[in-house]
């Protein structure tokens, strides 16, 4: 396939690496410096893992409409999302484009005249990029989710992603999973924010991850009294108030490993923007509702963000 990445931050340059390692032809669009180191040096990767390094080549591409793609990879963050409109518009053909992260409005940000067939999507790693590299983990409880769309390059790229060694789950609710996973974010990004940005923090509060919790389990009824469906059956069971203090001593855990930093605190503190419109997105979410959302409004109203 021909594949085209906008936005080459660590969700990116991961599944662009890979597609180009399954020997697909990737190039990435034109941006600033990083996308020219990548076309001098290839993308590099670290798995965190098992501390393997990876290097695949990429191409820079000046515009979206010098050639035609059959993969193009959207993976920026929310905030960002519209500005990539015009580029898209102007792509050839019928391309499959994977709009790749947190958009809580789905499809209905979406314009009506993209070309081709727009699916949504969520990764399944983390990590972060220092001098050209990116350091990454796979998240073994977030799989890569897909949308079923039934087009052809959907399939060959989940079959990539597998030959690849990426966990796939796929779903015909990616809106509703999206919106629900905008509410588990912004929570957990509240609350890495008021731990001054720091997980160890954060994993050692115990009234801060309860708070938290509460916050989750009110923003999940929230949107199940709007007969949204799409939520990721584990954090269903772990968001309940029966299994609230299960629920603690696992953030408490994850939050004190190398993961929380990894996971949550890296996103929180190099993507405040996205963590600020994701946030404000639930509060709407909360205006004429007749579910009690007292606490997860309080928890979410903070003056740092």
């Amino acid at each position: 396939m021909n594949v085209l990445l906008i936005g080459t931050g660590v969700i990116g340059s991961v599944y662009g690496c890979h597609l180009a390692l399954d020997e697909h032809r990737v190039w990435v669009l034109a941006h600033g410096d990083r996308e020219k180191e990548i076309d001098q040096n290839g993308i590099r990767l670290h798995n965190i893992d098992d501390n393997t390094h990876k290097t695949a080549k990429a191409s820079l591409a000046k515009n979206t409409y010098e050639r035609e793609y059959d993969l193009v990879i959207v993976a920026v963050n929310a905030n960002q999302l519209p500005t990539t409109f015009p580029a898209l518009r102007e792509l050839k053909n019928n391309p499959y484009i994977v709009i790749l992260g947190n958009n809580p409005e789905g499809h209905t940000l979406l314009p009506h005249d993209l070309p081709g067939t727009v699916a949504l999507a969520f990764p399944g790693v983390a990590g972060n990029i220092k001098d050209g590299i990116v350091d990454y983990v796979r998240i073994a409880q977030q799989p890569t989710t897909l949308e079923i769309t039934g087009n052809p390059v959907e399939e060959m790229f989940e079959a990539t992603l597998r030959k690849q060694g990426f966990s796939i789950e796929k779903t015909n609710d990616m809106d509703g999973w999206l919106a629900y996973h905008a509410v588990f974010i912004s929570c957990i990004g509240v609350a890495i924010i008021r731990s001054r940005g720091n997980a160890i923090e954060l994993g050692q509060n115990k009234q801060l991850l309860h708070d938290m919790c509460v916050a989750i389990e009110e923003g999940f009824k929230l949107l199940k009294t709007k007969q949204m469906k799409g939520l990721p059956r584990n954090l269903a069971i772990l968001h309940s108030p029966l299994l609230r203090p299960i629920a603690i001593r696992y953030w408490s855990t994850i939050m004190r490993s190398p993961k929380g930093e990894l996971y949550f605190a890296a996103h929180a503190k190099h993507s405040p923007e996205e963590i600020h419109m994701l946030k404000n997105w639930v509060i709407q979410q909360c205006s004429n509702s007749l579910s009690n959302t007292r606490h997860l409004l309080d928890f979410l109203r903070v003056e740092e963000i």
